[in-house]
C-alpha cells in the first residue's frame, strides 16, 4: 500500500488577509471545530454560519450495504468527499475500513478526504496530485476495460468521473452513502460581503429560497467545477479555487477582491 503525501498547500494564509469581510459559509455547520470556520477567521474575516442545507442518511441503506458485503469483488474504491467516507464508515463494523491485502483499493479526490480515510482506519492508495475530479480522471487513465469501482456518492448526485470511467469499460457501481435536503426554513441571510459554497445543492437551496439578488452585488466564492457551472446556470459570475481546500478558497477570495494593479 502506497503512502500518499499531502500536497495541500500549508497554512500560509497571512492573519488580516481578509480583514473587515463578513464570509458568508453555507455548507453544514460544524460549530466552532468548523475547519472553514476556523481558516476564514485566522485571515481576517468575520465568519457568518449560514448553513443552506443538511446532510442525512439515504432513502435506503440497502445498496451500500449490499456492496460492502461484497466488497471484496471491488478493484477500487472512490471517495470525493469527507461526507462519503463518514456515511461509509458508519455502515461498517467498528465505524472503521478494514486493513491489510485482499481488500480493494482506495482512492481521495483531495487531501481532506484522504485523512478522514486516515481517522476510519484506512490509507489512501490514490491522492491525485491534481486535487480536481480532472486529476482524478488522469491518475485512471490506465485502468483495464472490466475494472469494478465502488463510488458510494451522495444520492442523486451527478459526476462526470462516472461517465468519463464508463466510457473507458469500467463497471462503475454507484450507491447512495448519503443524501442532501435544503434547510428549512431557512430564513434571509446575515449581511454579508462574501459568499462561499461547497456544494451545487448549498448553492441552488439559497437560490431557490432568495434568488440571486442577494448574491448578484457579492463575491461568490465556489469550490469545485459542478459547483461553479450551478453559479453559472443562474447567471451568476463566481471565483473558483483551484484546489478544493479552505486555503485555495481564500486565495480565490483574495485575488478577487485585491484592486487591479494593487499589492
Amino acid at each position: 500500500m502506497s503512502n500518499w503525501k499531502s500536497r495541500e498547500r500549508s497554512s500560509r494564509v497571512s492573519q488580516g488577509l481578509l480583514q473587515g469581510l463578513r464570509v458568508l459559509v453555507t455548507r453544514p455547520s460544524r460549530g466552532k471545530a468548523d475547519k472553514w470556520a476556523q481558516a476564514l477567521s485566522a485571515a481576517g474575516a468575520t465568519v457568518v454560519l449560514y448553513p443552506t442545507i443538511e446532510v442525512l442518511a439515504p432513502p435506503s441503506w440497502e445498496p451500500l450495504d449490499q456492496a460492502l458485503r461484497q466488497v471484496g469483488s471491488y478493484d477500487w474504491i472512490i471517495f470525493t468527499s469527507q461526507t462519503a467516507v463518514a456515511f461509509t464508515a458508519s455502515r461498517i463494523d467498528g465505524g472503521r475500513f478494514p486493513s491489510g491485502r485482499g481488500r480493494p483499493r482506495l482512492a481521495a479526490v483531495g487531501t481532506e478526504t484522504a485523512r478522514a480515510l486516515e481517522k476510519a482506519g484506512a490509507r489512501a492508495d490514490l491522492v491525485p496530485s491534481d486535487q480536481r475530479q480532472e486529476g482524478f480522471m488522469e491518475a485512471f487513465r490506465d485502468l483495464e476495460a472490466g475494472t469494478r469501482l465502488l463510488f458510494p456518492h451522495a444520492f442523486a448526485g451527478r459526476d462526470t468521473l462516472i461517465e468519463a470511467l464508463r466510457d473507458r469499460g469500467c463497471q462503475v457501481d454507484v450507491v447512495a452513502a448519503y443524501q442532501t435536503a435544503p434547510r428549512s426554513p431557512l430564513p434571509p441571510p446575515p449581511a454579508f460581503d462574501v459568499a462561499t459554497f461547497a456544494s451545487p445543492s448549498a448553492l441552488r437551496a439559497f437560490v431557490e429560497r432568495h434568488g440571486t439578488h442577494a448574491l448578484a452585488s457579492k463575491t461568490l466564492a465556489v469550490i469545485g467545477p459542478t459547483t461553479a457551472a450551478e453559479a453559472v446556470s443562474h447567471g451568476l459570475s463566481p471565483v473558483i479555487a483551484d484546489e478544493p481546500n479552505i486555503d485555495a478558497l481564500i486565495s480565490a477570495i483574495t485575488s478577487a477582491r485585491t484592486p487591479k494593479g494593487g499589492p
